[in-house]
């Protein structure tokens, strides 16, 4: 049954439990490289298990929330990436740690999924825009992450410790929430059927292509951030700890006053305006030589970034030719796609090459989501279905 108040916190707090899934991660890298003795390479193919099983996941992710509900796979993934979050940090081999990360990589991907499922109703059921404020919690989750982990780094507490600590509260608070989550069955049955009698359309395919790149772009934030700070500009692990926390909480901030930021300039102005303040920013991270100044431009990036993927997401649901199920399936499937092919990219450039000229690749794709972008407001003008 929907409860305004009660539905929208159940809701939240799953969309805040992947953030600091992944934010506490991300935060730790710098440790679990040290602690399992990674290379560049094999951090590369740790990110990549990770991006390959959550494709695999969202593969999956219809059919599973078709049969057994978002709810559900909301609360048994909860658990599961909650047990592959501890198998990294316990780790003590290098295969243990490749299957751990392909654990949180498949569960993370099924709670992405289900999350924006009840999201979408809970939008229904509200009738009012609702998304941009569920992802500020995703945020929000990886702002606490990475409190938490610089914190434990510099206290010199272990990550499998610091995981533990972190995350195992919010895992009963979830659970004991999710009864409040909203049923899917009938939507989800619409969708599925609607989407096998259209291709994608152009708009999805854009809005696809551009959260693919984005995704990558921010995953670099987090995954390759803190590994540049300590390796590069010589920054400690609690100083690099703060880079994926410092560029969350802007974006957190950020998307809280997205929707009337969106109705004052037009969605398509302000992501355009957001990339090209993302797109300065990567210049100062790649120029800077304080570490402190490269955590300063980390954080602009967060605020440039802070409403891409929600508007992406928003515009492909808006597209008026495919059920919003579908074509927000086809955005978060190419988004891990992102995942999947990037940070094995930025690892073999970084293994044979540098970091630094690895991270050079980030301010072409930021630049590529830009001319993409100028693409999706001439449709907009074209299409009603794409205005706010």
């Amino acid at each position: 049954m929907f409860h305004p108040l009660r539905s929208k916190a159940a809701c939240a707090v799953f969309f805040f439990l992947p953030g600091l899934y992944y934010g506490l991660i991300v935060s730790r890298l710098p440790a679990i490289k040290m602690h399992v003795g990674l290379s560049d390479s094999q951090i590369g193919l740790c990110l990549f298990m990770f991006g390959c099983f959550g494709l695999l996941g969202l593969l999956f992710s219809p059919k599973l929330i078709s049969r057994f509900s978002s709810r559900m796979v909301l609360c048994v993934n909860a658990v599961l990436c909650f047990l592959g979050l501890l198998g990294i940090g316990f780790a003590q081999t290098v295969p243990q740690i490749f299957v751990a990360f392909g654990i949180c990589g498949f569960s993370v991907s099924l709670l992405d999924g289900a999350m924006n499922t009840q999201g979408v109703l809970y939008e229904k059921a509200s009738k009012r825009p609702t998304l941009n404020l569920f992802h500020a919690f995703y945020s929000l989750g990886a702002v606490f992450a990475s409190a938490a982990g610089s914190v434990c780094a510099a206290l010199a507490i272990g990550s499998g410790i610091n995981f533990l600590v972190a995350s195992a509260a919010f895992v009963v608070l979830s659970l004991s929430l999710s009864g409040y989550l909203l049923s899917d069955r009938t939507a989800l049955t619409s969708a599925s059927t609607g989407s096998k009698k259209h291709r994608l359309p152009a708009v999805v395919m854009i809005c696809a292509v551009c959260s693919l790149l984005a995704y990558a772009s921010e995953g670099t934030v987090g995954e390759w951030g803190g590994l540049y700070l300590t390796g590069d500009k010589g920054a400690d692990q609690s100083v690099a700890a703060l880079v994926y926390g410092l560029f969350s909480i802007v974006t957190f901030f950020a998307r809280l006053a997205g929707d009337p930021l969106r109705t004052k300039f037009g969605e398509n102005n302000l992501m355009l305006c957001g990339l090209a303040l993302a797109l300065a920013a990567m210049g100062v991270v790649l120029k800077a030589d304080s570490a402190y100044t490269v955590l300063a431009a980390y954080a602009v990036m967060g605020l440039g970034f802070a409403h891409v993927i929600p508007t992406l997401f928003s515009i492909a649901g808006r597209n008026g030719i495919i059920p919003a199920a579908s074509a927000t399936a086809a955005v978060a499937f190419m988004s891990y796609a992102g995942l999947l092919f990037v940070p094995p990219c930025i690892g073999w450039v970084a293994q044979h090459f540098s970091l630094h000229a690895a991270l050079c690749l980030v301010p072409v794709m930021i630049a590529v989501i830009f001319i993409l972008t100028l693409r999706l407001r001439l449709l907009s003008v074209r299409n009603s279905e794409l205005t706010p």
